[in-house]
């Protein structure tokens, strides 16, 4: 059974609309996005600078000789660490978080571009692409210093597995399928544009 539009006397029969959550929108979720982005973006980037600071004030202050202790089970191993290794390890906290830092830049400049209306520009595909390839650097650079790490203590730390890297995999996986979805997405919007 179906209800006139008008009852008697002229009086629109009231309609029923669900309720609207308010901040659920496609524009609210963008904007809490591109916010939270911006925020990741800049506390990477200042642990990167700080990175960086340490590993000049490394370089140019006289140190005394540095250790590490391992603790386990069973104890704890002590590592007298040349400031060789010491560098090395301040460089690859920089260039981790400088890497994270990097891919959430890409990030941002693709949620500016969806805000736009225009999520398959074609730099979006070079910036998926340099997402993926970020990831796969961080990825295997951080699998490789823990391996060096677990090999320098002498046992008192575990080694990182190969296991260890299907899911980072997986994710770098994603982002580059995601590219070639961008990338047809552009092309189908360039002959879009051509045939009107």
């Amino acid at each position: 059974m179906r209800f006139p539009k008008t009852l008697p006397l002229g009086i629109r029969r009231p309609t029923v609309r669900p309720p609207v959550l308010p901040g659920i929108s496609t524009g609210s979720m963008t904007s809490f996005l591109s916010m939270a982005l911006w925020a990741g973006f800049w506390v990477l980037a200042l642990l990167t600078l700080l990175s960086v600071l340490a590993f000049i004030f490394i370089v140019f202050a006289p140190l005394g000789p540095l250790g590490l202790t391992a603790t386990s089970d069973d104890g704890g191993t002590s590592v007298p660490i040349p400031r060789a290794y010491f560098l090395f390890g301040v460089g690859a906290f920089a260039a981790y978080f400088a890497g994270f830092a990097l891919i959430l830049r890409h990030l941002r400049a693709m949620v500016r571009s969806l805000r736009r209306g225009d999520p398959f520009e074609p730099a979006n595909v070079t910036r998926l692409k340099q997402v993926g390839l970020t990831l796969a650097l961080v990825t295997g650079g951080s699998w490789i210093g823990q391996t060096l790490v677990s090999q320098f203590v002498r046992g008192a730390m575990k080694a990182p597995s190969l296991f260890d890297l299907v899911t980072p995999t997986f994710s770098i996986l994603v982002v580059i399928v995601l590219s070639q979805v961008f990338r047809e997405g552009s092309r189908l919007r360039r002959e879009a544009e051509l045939t009107i």
